[in-house]
């Protein structure tokens, strides 16, 4: 009978992956368990192709481990990782035996694969859990050696196998001078009777212990310490004791100390109290989300309002009705932000008159950032807008004087602009009729003369209503203005004084409206007195005289207009002067034009500057303002 043909079922019905290989290593044989395992056929892997299946990690360590083995001819188990038919990689391990003939040469490899997957993943998780244990019990041992506080472990008997870093520490001695009884040789003479009654007592008849005693330190001095242990068993039956030496000394000091420290406190309250209720300022508290906690008395008195009416956020009653919006947004967004941010607002008096105050606030903070509480004062600056409202009207009184001095220096131009129109008025008129006379009569051609007889008209008043609106004194109009028209208007005003003074203007304009939100007549002063400044400039020069005006839309929408020239440029230590008040580069100047800019154009949410000089001839100036999609800050 054919022992083999025999044993080659017996072989595939193994639950385990057998293999055979030539002598020199030249797989020749798996039998089907291993096949349906790699999903692929004998001819797939015979030879070296076996390879192939190993992890490509893996592949280089396993072929010189089978060398290795092949050279040494003795068996060895190997593991690595062989890809499974679904495409996952499994850890198994290799055994293989040679059958060597009667010189001991290897005839033929046998071997089996083993899966050891499961083996493998209990294994790491083994090794995890020793890692993180270890971990764990470093973690604690780093504990209980930073407690401040002496902690000792002892056994049945009541003798001390464990005492942490901080005892050794305070007792200024190595671990095995204190372990077992040594301990007793720290406590106080007087002492040691008595604990020792306590401590043998209780380790007979109680699972906790609790006791007094002083304790000498590295320094001789002995001090005051409150015992506690307690007893525990263990899952292996094993009884140990655990506790801790708390330092009392300073106790009854503390003690002491505590209750004229709470008196002082009560005194320092009262104190507190008094000052807070009686300085010349509203003082207030919140609570961190915002809500009313506390108002000092002179708020309460100067409102009228019972404190029970304002507390949490009924405070809001107190402000003037066109005031209390303003300051739920502004209060909200200081609570998200956690900056204090001074506000403005109008506070009813008990007797219903409102008057301005100004509202500062400031958080208090924890070590992580959290706000605990909100304390702030109210500020009565009715005097002070007062104040800026004539510092306002000042400013205003100013600007129209300063216009109308421009107006008055530029009579003459202007009388030329309005001429223009007139004259041509005068004789388109003397054409009109000539076409209407008898026996010459043309209708078409007198009617062209009437329509720019008109067109001249118009031209002729909007250059007077440009001057009117400049030389009128009227407060200032907020309203949607549009820009680019305005610049043009006040070209259209100078284009006579800029030609006598032979400037070239260039405009370099957008090609759709841009809106601002703003008083028209104020914004084309600024215009005007940065051209007229720039032409002033070229006064004396011989260079090309020319004037660039550009004005662009950038984000996030706003918009910048530059007035840029070819004159004698401005000097390094001038360009932060520029715009004081009183201060001047011009010898007949009184140094109030560039201050007006900068007040209307700041006054209008924008910024005014000049670029730092990088070239030898030539000044920019630019200012900013938001358009009409962004709402100006008019606080600020």
């Amino acid at each position: 009978m054919d022992r083999k043909s025999e044993a080659e079922p017996i072989i595939d019905l193994i639950p385990a992956m057998v293999w055979s290989a030539t002598s020199d290593g030249m797989l020749d044989f798996a039998n089907q368990h291993f096949l349906e395992f790699i999903g692929a056929p004998l001819e797939a892997i015979s030879g070296v192709g076996f390879y192939q299946i190993f992890h490509p990690d893996d592949t280089a360590r396993l072929a010189s481990e089978w060398h290795a083995i092949m050279a040494s001819r003795r068996a060895r188990e190997v593991v690595g990782r062989i890809r499974r038919k679904d495409g996952q990689y499994r850890w198994c391990t290799l055994r293989q035996k040679p059958r060597v003939d009667a010189e001991g040469d290897v005839e033929r490899w046998y071997g089996v694969v083993l899966d050891i997957e499961d083996r493998k993943q209990a294994e790491d998780a083994l090794q995890t859990t020793k890692t993180a244990l270890a971990a764990s019990e470093e973690n604690l041992s780093r504990i209980i050696n930073s407690l401040p506080v002496l902690v000792w472990s002892a056994r049945p008997d009541g003798s001390a196998d464990f005492v942490n870093q901080s005892w050794l520490d305070y007792a200024g001695l190595p671990a095995e001078k204190v372990l077992g009884w040594g301990f007793l040789d720290l406590y106080h003479p007087d002492d040691v009777p008595g604990m020792v009654d306590i401590w043998k007592r209780d380790l007979a008849h109680s699972d906790h212990t609790v006791l007094k005693g002083r304790i000498r330190g590295a320094d001789g001095e002995y001090r005051w310490f409150y015992f506690s242990g307690r007893k525990l068993i263990d899952a292996n039956g094993t009884e140990r004791w655990f506790g801790v030496n708390i330092d009392i000394d300073n106790l009854q000091s503390a003690e002491d100390a505590l209750r004229e420290g709470e008196a002082a406190l009560r005194e320092s309250e009262r104190k507190l109290n008094l000052i807070v209720n009686t300085i010349p300022a509203m003082a207030w508290s919140c609570t961190p989300d915002g809500a009313l906690e506390y108002w000092n008395q002179n708020l309460i008195d100067f409102v009228g309002l019972p404190f029970e009416e304002i507390v949490g956020f009924g405070f809001y009653r107190m402000f003037h009705p066109d005031d209390v919006e303003l300051m739920r947004t502004s209060w909200e967004e200081i609570l998200r932000s956690k900056r204090g941010r001074p506000v403005d607002a109008r506070i009813r008096r008990a007797d219903g008159e409102y008057r301005w105050f100004n509202l500062r606030q400031n958080p208090l903070q924890d070590a992580d950032g959290n706000v605990i509480r909100w304390y702030g004062v109210v500020v009565d600056i009715e005097d002070r807008k007062r104040a800026e409202e004539s510092l306002r009207q000042s400013q205003s009184d100013l600007a129209h004087v300063t216009r109308l001095t421009a107006a008055g220096e530029l009579a003459v131009s202007i009388a030329h602009e309005v001429n223009q129109p007139l004259m041509a008025i005068v004789t388109n008129a003397g054409t009109c009729l000539r076409w209407l006379q008898p026996g010459n009569t043309d209708l078409e051609q007198a009617r062209l003369a009437a329509e720019r007889i008109v067109k001249d008209g118009h031209r002729a008043g909007d250059i007077v209503a440009s001057i009117k609106a400049m030389a009128q004194k009227l407060p200032a109009k907020i309203e949607q203005t549009e820009l680019t028209s305005a610049v043009r208007d006040v070209l259209d005003l100078l284009r006579g004084e800029l030609f006598k003074r032979a400037i070239e203007v260039t405009l370099d304009m957008p090609d759709l409206p841009v809106a601002v939100l703003g008083d028209r007549t104020q914004l084309q002063q600024v215009v005007l007195n940065l051209v007229m400044n720039s032409a002033e400039a070229m006064t004396a020069s011989s260079r090309e005289r020319r004037i660039h005006i550009h004005c662009a839309v950038d984000e996030p929408r706003l918009v910048t207009v530059s007035v840029s020239d070819t004159g004698r440029g401005v000097a390094v230590d001038e360009v932060d002067r520029l715009f004081e008040a009183f201060y001047s580069t011009k010898t007949d100047g009184i140094g109030m034009g560039l201050s007006i800019c900068r007040s209307i154009v700041e006054g209008h949410g924008g910024r005014i500057w000049v670029s730092a000089p990088d070239r030898d001839v030539g000044s920019e100036f630019r200012f900013i303002l938001p358009t009409v999609e962004v709402r100006p800050d008019y606080d600020r």
